[in-house]
């Protein structure tokens, strides 16, 4: 049977993926994003769209009422001054609008880590934000759960070309559940076109734990460079070359403090893997299928 599913975030890498599968369903899509050529092509891809600013509430509203579902994310905004207080408002603009709506379900883009209050940096967030959904009287909501996502690798793309290494502050060989956003999306619109139980979790953390060394093989396989090799970071050089890549001092903290504490295995490293939450892209399929031809448009981009 076909319903009506409202999808936030509706142009980044979930979200696109999310509307193209629940369209491909026969489901009534309806794309929320800001302006821009990806909500377009989702348009004449069939969808229909909304574009807007979470921050209003009132514009939320008017998009959810009559949904059977939504899909519900905060957006990352890695250049906010405040980066947890810019997640609280937008949070805040969610949950008003599911509550005046009358939305009845919803699953929500979280994250592995958000069941702890404290030191998992940007997570915290997410942690506040499941809280508040689960608060809302009437709203049966499913959590997802995704592990550190494989597009995070992108981030080494301008690394490889100027420097002809990965680096960040994470140690070299601890191993964590690494998931392509693709995946995330096919768990997403399962739920959605499924159904799910009220406050359910689900962890998506795909196939296996990889280590950054075993990236560097898997990147360094698929762009040709055999030798490429994965250097740790000091966590002062590490933030501020986050700083220098546009991020805002209060995300680069937050990161900072994440991956303090992933090293020392503390957090989001060692949760419990399931049939249910094993998904099936690959770290070699992803440096394959996404990594390398994001390095070769950046290197065809490149003056001669």
């Amino acid at each position: 049977m076909s319903k009506h599913f409202v999808i936030t975030g509706a142009t980044g890498n979930i979200g696109t993926a999310l509307v193209h599968h629940l369209l491909r369903k026969g489901h009534r899509v309806t794309a929320v994003a800001r302006p821009s050529h990806r909500l377009e092509a989702l348009r004449a891809a069939g969808a229909e769209t909304k574009a807007g600013d979470l921050h209003d509430s009132a514009f939320l509203t008017d998009a959810l009422r009559g949904a059977d579902a939504a899909f519900l994310m905060i957006p990352p905004n890695v250049t906010a001054p405040d980066v947890l207080d810019h997640m609280w408002q937008v949070g805040e603009s969610i949950a008003r609008a599911v509550r005046a709506a009358g939305l009845k379900q919803a699953v929500h883009l979280s994250s592995i880590g958000a069941d702890q209050p404290a030191g998992t940096g940007p997570v915290v967030g997410l942690f506040h934000q499941e809280a508040r959904l689960n608060a809302l009287s009437g709203l049966q909501v499913a959590h997802l759960r995704p592990a550190y996502f494989m597009e995070n690798l992108l981030a080494n793309v301008g690394l490889i070309q100027h420097m002809g290494i990965m680096g960040s502050a994470m140690r070299p060989e601890l191993a964590f559940p690494m998931v392509a956003t693709t995946d995330i999306a096919a768990k997403a619109a399962e739920l959605l076109d499924q159904g799910f139980a009220a406050g359910s979790v689900h962890y998506v953390l795909g196939p296996q734990n990889y280590t950054q060394q075993e990236a560097a093989q898997a990147i360094g396989a698929a762009i040709g460079r055999p030798e490429l090799a994965y250097v740790q970071f000091p966590y002062a050089d590490a933030r501020q070359g986050m700083i220098g890549a546009g991020l805002s001092e209060s995300m680069a903290g937050l990161y900072d403090e994440m991956t303090r504490n992933m090293n020392e295995e503390k957090v989001m490293v060692k949760e419990e893997r399931t049939a249910a939450s094993t998904t099936p892209t690959t770290l070699a399929g992803f440096a394959q299928t996404v990594f390398a031809p994001a390095f070769r448009g950046a290197q065809a981009a490149q003056p001669a």
